[in-house]
């Protein structure tokens, strides 16, 4: 029998889309909520309300708002480079706007306003206040150095392998890399990015939890029988017991290599406890998860400034007592989702008007094969 030329025209398969990860949707949902209740806390809770015993409690697991940040964006960001397949040169295009996006915002957050003269002027303290890496900048530059990994890198557990050592490795070079920085005449954007003096989060060693977290997304992709919040549970349970007993015998040198571990093990616990919420909360959490850096992006002024707008930091001062100010963190909560979740709904609509006819066409192939 004849071939014709509707037996060669097949149309391509209709690839089925990948469900999204919920409990990852959670734990970002998770991480983005705590960052702006603990941010507003701290504009607004007087000292005397600092002092109280579930205060005192509270900061000292508040300290894992930043990392839990930095982890949830590195497992999101493995977890989607594997389950696409992309590698090469495609990674560095996929992610490159996204590397911009970060740094646009976390400069812009950072605006002096207030000083805009001695900014002019090249007043070097102006200047270190706008170019000190936050945690929108701390990402970007894990995600940056990540997406270069990962696009030479194939396979799920060389990748794995490599992640893991950039999570040790940062922490480990951190005192080497702060003596050199200081010793050197180094440009202030590349100090603030490094280990900057009055940077909150400079790549070394905070890009580390970014690392983990790309191990963490990478790890659990290929786990299928066992659930993902016991393997999390059980790990940040596990390294809280081997740091424990690590800190006892090591000398001090290895302190920020011991930081990070005790960090790593609550965000282990704090990310399996995120992935347990109720399946019936996704329907809000999802949302919030997708939208976190949106979330970030419209609290941080609410909650103390921006440029010469006031936030409630300077309005209100160290002044409210603890009931008080959660009432006010609730309130940010709430007016950054509603102000957030519609422009994130917006953004993603002006960006598949924007997409490019070719772009749209390639979705409809069939994806390439995951590399395990």
């Amino acid at each position: 029998m004849g071939v014709t030329s509707q037996d060669v025209s097949v149309a391509p398969p209709v690839v089925a889309p990948t469900p999204r990860n919920t409990g990852l949707d959670r734990a970002r949902a998770v991480a983005v909520i705590a960052m702006v209740m603990g941010h507003t806390l701290d504009a607004v809770l007087s000292d005397t309300a600092r002092q109280s015993t579930g205060m005192l409690a509270y900061w000292s697991l508040r300290a894992i708002t930043a990392p839990l940040f930095l982890f949830v964006a590195g497992w999101a960001f493995a977890t989607t480079v594997q389950r696409t397949g992309v590698r090469g040169l495609p990674v560095w295009r996929r992610y490159l706007p996204r590397v911009g996006l970060l740094l646009l915002w976390g400069y812009v957050l950072r605006w002096p306003g207030w000083a805009l003269e001695g900014l002019l002027a090249g007043r070097v303290e102006i200047w270190r206040h706008f170019l000190a890496f936050d945690a929108l900048h701390g990402v970007a530059g894990a995600l940056l150095i990540g997406s270069g990994v990962l696009s030479v890198v194939a396979g799920r557990g060389p990748r794995m392998a490599v992640m893991a050592g950039l999570a040790l490795l940062f922490p480990w070079v951190s005192p080497w890399m702060r003596q050199v920085v200081a010793a050197g005449d180094w440009p202030l954007v590349l100090e603030q990015a490094l280990v900057g003096r009055t940077s909150n989060f400079p790549l070394f060693p905070w890009s580390a939890y970014f690392f983990v977290g790309c191990v963490a997304g990478l790890g659990l992709a290929g786990v299928k029988r066992v659930p993902h919040w016991l393997i999390l549970l059980g790990g940040g349970t596990g390294m809280l017991g081997a740091v424990s007993l690590w800190s006892g015998i090591v000398a001090s040198r290895w302190g920020d290599v011991t930081l990070v571990c005790w960090r790593v093990g609550l965000l282990g616990v704090a990310a399996g406890c995120a992935m347990l919420l109720p399946a019936r909360l996704d329907g809000w959490l999802g949302p919030v998860g997708r939208a976190s850096l949106w979330v970030y992006v419209v609290h941080l002024p609410l909650a103390y400034g921006w440029s010469t707008f006031p936030g409630l930091g300077s309005r209100l001062g160290h002044s409210q007592t603890a009931p008080a100010a959660l009432g006010l963190a609730l309130a940010v909560l709430a007016t950054s989702l509603v102000i957030a979740l519609p422009a994130k709904t917006l953004y993603g609509r002006w960006r598949k008007r924007a997409r490019p006819s070719a772009e749209r066409a390639g979705a409809l192939s069939p994806r390439p094969p995951v590399s395990e």
